[in-house]
C-alpha cells in the first residue's frame, strides 16, 4: 500500500514540475517580450529552459545506462540552473566581482563533472556518484542561500527569501547523500522510483518555482519603479532648472524659494533677497554677439554660486537677472553677502571679453514675515536705485508696510 501511493505521487509530481516549468518559461519569454528586462533576467529564464534538459538526460539515463557523455551532461544541466541563478540574483543584486565569482562554480561544476567521469570509466558506483552529486549541490545552494544575501549590494523585494529557500534544497541533498548510502544495492531504477527524497526534492521544487517566478517579476518591477521615479526626478529638475546657466528658473525659484522663506518665518528668523543684474549687458550681445552673451551669463552664475552657502536658492530671474533668496538671514548680513557676490563678479578677469571685467548691480530686501512676491518687489525697487545710482553697487531697501521704505547703500545698515 505505503510503494503504491509512492508511486502515485511520483507520477503526479514529475507532470506538475513539467508543467510549472512551462508556464514558468512561457510567462517570463512574455514579460521579456513586453517590458524592459535587467541584467539577469535572461540568465534566469535559461535556468528554467534547463530543467527540461535535466528531465531529458535523466530518460536517457534510464534508457540508455550511465555512459559517459550521459554521466557528463546530467551533472552539467542539473547543477547549471544553480549556476545561473547565482549569476541571475548577482546582476539584479550587484554582487562585487560577480563574474569571477560565476567562473568559479562553473570550473567547480567542470570538476565534478571530471570526477564522475573518473568514476563511470574506472570503477563505476552509482551511490558514489549521488553522494558526490548531493555535495556538489549543497556547496552550490549553499553558496546561493548564504552568499548572496551578504554580498547583495542592493537588495529587492523577495530576494532574500528566494536566496534562504536554496538553504532547504541543500538540507534536501543531504538527506539525499545519506539516503543513498542508507538503501542496499542503491540503483538508477532505486533513483527513479524508490528514492522518497527525491519526490520530497521535486514537490519542494515546485513551490520553490512558483516562488522564482514572482520574486523574478518582483525584482524586475520593482527596478523599473525606481527607473521610472528617477526619470520623474531628472524630468522635475529639467523643468526647474534653467538651460543655460544651470541655475534654478523661476518655477523652481518659486517652488524652493517660498518653501526656505516658510521654514524661515516659522522659525521666527529673518529672510532676505537678493536681485542682481550684468551693467552694461546689452552692449556685450550688441559688439560680441548673443553667443558671447550666454557665456557670460554662465561664468557670471558659477560665480555667484560659488559665493553662496549652501541653503542659498539661486535663481536666474530672466535676461540677464539673477535671485538669491537666503533664509535666516538678517538684512545686514545679507548686505555682507550681496557684496561678496559683487567683488567676486568685479574682480573675475573673463575670457569670452577678451580678459575684460564686468559688474553687477545689487538690490537687497528682508523681512521676518510676508510672500516672496512683495520681497522680490523690494529687491526689484533696491536695484532700480542701484542701476540709477551708478551701477556696481548694493542697494538695500528698508522699510515696509506702515513704515515707508527707503534705500540705503548696505554699508549704512
Amino acid at each position: 500500500m505505503s510503494s503504491f501511493s509512492f508511486s502515485l505521487q511520483l507520477g503526479t509530481l514529475m507532470p506538475v514540475l513539467l508543467g510549472v516549468t512551462v508556464v514558468r518559461v512561457l510567462a517570463m519569454w512574455h514579460y521579456a517580450a513586453n517590458r524592459r528586462v535587467y541584467p539577469g533576467f535572461r540568465p534566469l529564464m535559461l535556468a528554467a529552459l534547463l530543467v527540461f534538459a535535466g528531465m531529458g538526460t535523466l530518460m536517457l539515463r534510464a534508457k540508455f545506462g550511465d555512459t559517459v557523455l550521459l554521466v557528463i551532461l546530467t551533472n552539467a544541466v542539473l547543477l547549471g540552473p544553480d549556476v545561473l541563478l547565482y549569476y541571475g540574483l548577482g546582476e539584479y543584486g550587484r554582487v562585487p566581482h560577480l563574474r569571477a565569482r560565476t567562473m568559479q562554480n562553473i570550473l567547480f561544476i567542470a570538476f565534478v563533472c571530471l570526477v564522475q567521469t573518473v568514476d563511470v570509466v574506472f570503477d563505476p558506483n552509482m551511490v558514489r556518484r549521488v553522494v558526490i552529486f548531493s555535495i556538489a549541490a549543497l556547496l552550490l545552494c549553499a553558496r546561493i542561500g548564504l552568499e548572496l544575501p551578504w554580498r547583495s549590494r542592493r537588495h529587492l523585494p523577495g530576494m532574500r527569501i528566494l536566496c534562504f529557500s536554496y538553504l532547504i534544497t541543500a538540507g534536501l541533498q543531504v538527506l539525499r547523500g545519506f539516503n543513498a548510502l542508507a538503501v542496499p544495492g542503491f540503483t538508477m531504477l532505486t533513483l527513479g522510483q524508490s528514492d522518497v527524497i527525491g519526490v520530497y526534492s521535486v514537490f519542494y521544487r515546485i513551490l520553490q518555482s512558483a516562488l522564482e517566478l514572482y520574486v523574478v517579476f518582483a525584482m524586475n518591477s520593482a527596478m523599473l519603479e525606481d527607473d521610472l521615479m528617477a526619470a520623474k526626478s531628472q524630468i522635475e529638475h529639467m523643468a526647474q532648472t534653467d538651460a543655460l546657466t544651470g541655475a534654478l528658473n523661476r518655477r523652481g525659484m518659486e517652488l524652493l524659494g517660498e518653501g526656505a522663506l516658510r521654514r524661515s518665518f516659522a522659525s521666527n528668523m529673518p529672510a532676505a533677497v537678493l536681485m542682481l543684474d550684468l551693467d552694461h549687458f546689452k552692449q556685450v550681445n550688441d559688439s560680441l554677439g548673443h553667443a558671447a552673451g550666454d557665456k557670460l551669463l554662465q561664468s557670471v552664475a558659477e560665480l555667484c554660486a560659488a559665493a553662496l552657502r549652501k541653503e542659498d536658492v539661486f535663481a536666474r530671474y530672466g535676461g540677464e537677472e539673477f535671485v538669491v533668496i537666503a533664509p535666516q538671514t538678517e538684512l545686514r548680513e545679507a548686505g555682507l553677502l550681496a557684496q561678496r557676490i559683487r567683488l567676486a563678479v568685479e574682480g573675475a578677469s573673463f575670457e569670452v571679453l577678451g580678459g575684460e571685467r564686468v559688474t553687477v548691480s545689487i538690490g537687497v530686501a528682508g523681512a521676518r514675515a510676508g510672500s516672496l512676491e512683495a520681497l522680490l518687489n523690494s529687491a526689484d525697487a533696491a536695484l532700480y536705485q542701484a542701476k540709477v545710482s551708478g551701477r556696481n553697487q548694493v542697494v538695500i531697501a528698508v522699510g515696509s508696510g506702515e513704515e515707508a521704505e527707503r534705500f540705503v547703500p548696505a554699508g549704512d545698515v
